[in-house]
């Protein structure tokens, strides 16, 4: 069990796409994404999987002040949602992403009573940004998150008997990567999902070379960009998918696709970039936003505007998973 959980944690980790936590008070705002409605295929799932007993509080250790906060599993888990879910999200993708926190707290949990963590003083979770998951206590769409809360609550994911790791995106941009391909992580469930429902999830961004020369010589003083800009970036490396795995800079600086993304603030690291003499600007075509792995929120709200349930959500993007209760 040891082994296992930790496997989860590090991906879990390596894979937050929750932006984490901020502390229980911070607002939250925002509206989901919304476009015309496609069509998904005809889903099936499993329901039989292990049963975990029901986590009723969950204790948050405060790095500000050195206090504990104890929450209730209700608060807990409406809280998380409004700190990862854009909120007028449709309630079954809320729900989707409500079992997702609780497989994400039950790991956790699992974890701190395997091999505590010193700095976490018996929680389960702390207010560091840098680890773990981001709560919202204050928004305009609490009570609808808490009422969706309440139908799943104590539901959690497992593929094989184990718990997975909750890995969730803002959209796949048509096709979700593989924990391999993003990690160099084998994780049997975490693997290319096409979805019909991304594939409208491009986003265009523009540079001037001014603007990239400092973005990027900031990051790497060893990068000098001299010379014709059209040579300054060049993809060397992509997957099947377009996600690019390799970039040349300046003719012999290599990097992955990742770091430049990071460098640039790119939605994702599966785009395409060119330059423009005439305009004098980079053009950088992105599909998708965030690693690109697991549920797709901006796919999975398309899916629910069509009547799919937070199972079929679940079980369309993660493969061979199973969706059990805590008792």
């Amino acid at each position: 069990m040891k082994n296992v959980l930790r496997g989860l944690i590090f991906v879990t980790i390596a894979l937050v796409a929750f932006p984490v936590i901020s502390i229980l008070i911070s607002e939250g705002t925002a509206h989901f994404f919304q476009t015309e409605e496609e069509a998904v295929p005809v889903l099936s799932q499993n329901t039989e999987a292990k049963t975990y007993p029901l986590i009723e509080e969950v204790r948050v250790y405060d790095v500000t002040t050195g206090s504990v906060i104890t929450l209730s599993i209700e608060d807990y888990l409406t809280y998380s949602v409004l700190g990862t879910l854009q909120m007028d999200a449709e309630d079954e993708l809320i729900k989707a992403q409500a079992v997702l926190m609780y497989t994400y707290i039950l790991g956790r949990r699992l974890e701190e009573e395997s091999a505590p963590t010193t700095e976490l003083y018996g929680c389960d979770i702390s207010t560091d940004t840098n680890k773990y998951v981001r709560l919202v206590s204050e928004s305009d769409y609490i009570d609808k998150v808490r009422q969706a809360v309440k139908e799943v609550e104590g539901e959690y994911v497992t593929y094989s008997g184990s718990l997975i790791a909750p890995a969730y995106c803002v959209s796949n941009g048509g096709i979700s990567e593989s924990a391999f391909i993003v990690l160099g992580k084998d994780v049997p469930y975490l693997i290319s999902v096409e979805s019909e429902y991304d594939s409208d999830y491009m986003t265009e961004l523009y540079y001037t070379p001014d603007e990239i020369f400092a973005r990027i010589t900031t990051q790497n003083e060893s990068i000098t960009l001299l010379g014709d800009p059209s040579e300054w970036i060049v993809i060397t490396e992509t997957t099947e998918t377009g996600y690019v795995t390799e970039v040349t800079i300046a003719g012999d600086i290599t990097i992955t696709g990742r770091q430049l993304a990071s460098w640039l603030n790119l939605p994702s690291a599966r785009f395409t970039v060119s330059y423009s003499n005439e305009f004098d600007r980079f053009t950088f075509s992105v599909s998708g936003s965030g690693h690109l792995v697991g549920l797709s929120q901006y796919g999975g709200n398309k899916m629910a505007e069509e009547g799919y349930s937070y199972k079929d959500i679940i079980c369309f993007y993660f493969a061979e998973v199973e969706i059990a209760s805590s008792e």
